[in-house]
């Protein structure tokens, strides 16, 4: 008995494919193994697929090769796609369309390493942590003028328009003040490659960035850069999908647990992210761990 069927047993199952409405059948499976609830399938039937978005430019979670898209994401939306009796469509796009289309409704779900945030759960509801994504900042390994946080004190920092490591800034502000220093120029970029470059050239001093792909940046260029410590209380990041639907987010919710309880996603987790997260919370958090109300 396959670990899908075996959790779909468990979890009690309202729906099998054969019960799907014309229109939504995915013509590539023949069952599906996770429960679906009527709410979600007439929302799908509305449209006839579910819509994921995923980031073009975001390694190791997603990201394209020769034009194919790939990374930790991409992997986990192969699996999802095997065990729901509906077809899933995906648009790739940049960063900064993706969580107003979600809110809107143009997509359904923000299939990428979506921050959890104070002001992103106003309008978007998350699903439990697929990593950590604390913020900490790369230099390069040659800038011996940074070697401990206090030293970012007055340095240009670079950060993606929009993202987390914008939202890390007060976090940083406020240790630098206690520290007695103070922050410097801080440089938007629409994705993180630019700001390599600008670090690499030196018109940067460090890139603030998720642990997860700093790690993975000085795994591939050990003699080029150099991780620092962590700027920002401890925060997770998990998929999001339209604030109310929770018809979906419990299918997804399901679809990840499923996967941690039958010791699937620490892999996926090794072979991409270069890290594994293993007491991951089962809720969504916001940063400093604390729970959504």
């Amino acid at each position: 008995m396959s670990i899908y069927r075996r959790f779909f047993l468990q979890a009690g199952a309202s729906l099998l494919l054969t019960s799907l409405v014309h229109g939504c059948t995915n013509p590539s499976q023949s069952r599906s193994s996770l429960s679906v609830s009527n709410d979600l399938l007439n929302q799908i039937k509305k449209r006839g697929y579910l819509v994921v978005a995923t980031e073009d430019d975001y390694p190791p979670f997603e990201f394209l090769v020769n034009g194919k898209p790939t990374g930790f994401d991409h992997e986990l939306l192969d699996r999802l796609r095997k065990v729901v009796p509906f077809e899933i469509r995906q648009e790739i796009l940049p960063w900064q369309g993706i969580l107003p289309g979600v809110a809107e409704g143009k997509y359904d779900v923000a299939l990428t390493a979506v921050g959890i945030t104070d002001e992103r759960a106003k309008l978007l509801d998350f699903t439990g942590p697929i990593a950590e994504s604390t913020i900490a900042y790369i230099k390069r390994k040659d800038d011996t003028s940074i070697k401990t946080l206090s030293d970012l004190s007055g340095k240009v920092l670079g950060i993606q328009q929009g993202g987390v490591s914008f939202a890390a800034i007060p976090d940083l502000e406020a240790k630098l003040k206690q520290q007695g220093g103070a922050i410097g120029q801080v440089k938007q970029y629409r994705g993180f490659a630019e700001a390599y470059q600008d670090l690499l050239n030196g018109r940067l001093d460090a890139v603030l960035h998720n642990i997860v792909s700093l790690s993975v940046l000085v795994n591939e260029k050990p003699a080029i850069f150099e991780l620092g410590k962590r700027v920002s209380r401890k925060s997770y990041a998990g998929w999001a999908v339209k604030k109310g639907n929770q018809a979906l987010l419990d299918l997804l919710n399901h679809f990840l647990t499923s996967l941690r309880e039958q010791g699937e996603l620490k892999p996926l987790q090794e072979k991409w992210l270069k890290i594994s997260f293993e007491n991951l919370p089962t809720q969504p958090l916001l940063p400093g761990e604390r729970p959504i109300q």
